[in-house]
């Protein structure tokens, strides 16, 4: 990893950021739920991944966990993934749901 101070947030939050878009576009395409139940339903999912990642990463040498910060990264990353998700289906398909 580069030695960049708190680069691996920049990195938590890419990896989340990812997996909000992805999650958006599945449960748009799946259920058609309104924006706003959208981007609840796609934070609170992958927030709850981004805490049991960092359970998880507690019980590994060399690694760290329980780090609130990394936890914050991927919450916002999720919420921006599915923020971002939501103004590029308007550009593409402005007339749909």
């Amino acid at each position: 990893m580069l030695d960049i101070p708190h680069f691996d947030k920049v990195v938590h939050f890419g990896y989340f950021f990812g997996g909000g878009g992805l999650l958006s576009a599945a449960l748009f395409l799946a259920k058609r739920p309104s924006w706003r139940q959208l981007t609840l339903i796609v934070t609170v999912v992958i927030s709850l991944i981004g805490i049991w990642d960092e359970f998880h990463q507690s019980f590994f040498e060399n690694r760290t966990g329980n780090d609130f910060g990394d936890w914050l990264a991927d919450t916002l990353g999720a919420l921006c993934g599915a923020l971002v998700f939501r103004v590029m289906h308007r550009r593409v398909l402005p007339r749909s749901a």
